[in-house]
């Protein structure tokens, strides 16, 4: 009997050390498993309704838009990418180049904007001052602290050859440096469905019209506003960011619904 207990004794603390050996084995594994490197590379892909850039409609139907982007440092502030966007029809397409620095509430940026829709034979790396469709444009962008979160956005197209561009006085061409100013502000958030309403305006720093109108002539306009409703949807496990935008070009005398699904 009393050699029964001792073995007994013996192989209960035998089970009890590999019971905990095992769950120190099983916890290290699934701490390894769980563990993921934050990645500087990463891609977003996205599919609209249609393709709405400042007031303008850049696409009128069905788009897929893809971006690719890569963090130079480890906090992540400073950023290089790739964004494109192509139509279902086959009708539009581009591909924009920039780089970004972007922390807590601030973001300037300087995007190379390429887009080949319409050209017969586009030239990616032409940037004559006479004869490139190439946009250089700089994009800043600041939103105030949560008790006052007003969005406050200012575009200037520092360069531009065939778009952006008109004879001056002396005859000779001349970037009208067409700006965009934008307001936005959130009416509902943290919420199932949230809110934001924003206002657009548009001038050139040279010349006699900017980029946003169809207008022979003009110096100033409302070109962009309207709202947009955002949620997400959960499929099984998954929250698919979508959204809805309402916007009217006064200058343009345009109106577009948008639906915008953020596939991840």
């Amino acid at each position: 009997m009393k050699n029964f207990l001792i073995a007994s004794a013996l192989s209960f603390a035998g089970l009890n050390g590999y019971a905990q050996n095992a769950t120190e084995i099983d916890t290290i594994e699934k701490k390894q498993i769980n563990t993921t490197k934050t990645s500087r590379l990463d891609f977003n892909v996205g599919i609209e309704t249609s393709h709405l850039w400042r007031g303008l409609v850049i696409n009128d139907g069905m788009t897929a838009t893809g971006n690719i982007h890569y963090a130079l440092n480890e906090s992540q502030t400073i950023k290089v990418g790739f964004w494109g966007g192509a139509g279902f029809d086959g009708t539009y397409h581009e591909i924009d180049y920039y780089v970004q620095y972007q922390k807590n509430n601030l973001s300037i940026a300087i995007w190379d904007l390429f887009n080949t829709t319409g050209i017969e034979t586009p030239k990616s790396f032409n940037y004559d001052k006479l004869t490139t469709t190439h946009l250089i444009d700089l994009r800043t962008s600041y939103r105030f602290p949560k008790n006052f979160p007003l969005r406050i956005e200012a575009d200037i197209i520092l360069y531009s050859g065939l778009n952006d561009r008109e004879l001056n006085n002396n005859n000779e061409y001349r970037s009208k440096n067409s700006t965009y100013i934008e307001l936005s502000y959130p009416l509902i958030s943290d919420q199932k469905v949230n809110l934001n309403a924003f206002i657009g305006a548009a001038l050139p720093l040279h010349g006699s019209k900017h980029l946003y109108t169809t207008k022979t002539q003009t110096d100033f306009d409302i070109v962009n506003t309207g709202i947009t409703a955002s949620k997400n949807i959960e499929i099984f496990n998954y929250k698919l960011p979508v959204s809805a935008t309402a916007m009217w070009n006064p200058a343009n005398k345009i109106a577009r619904i948008k639906l915008d699904v953020n596939l991840f």
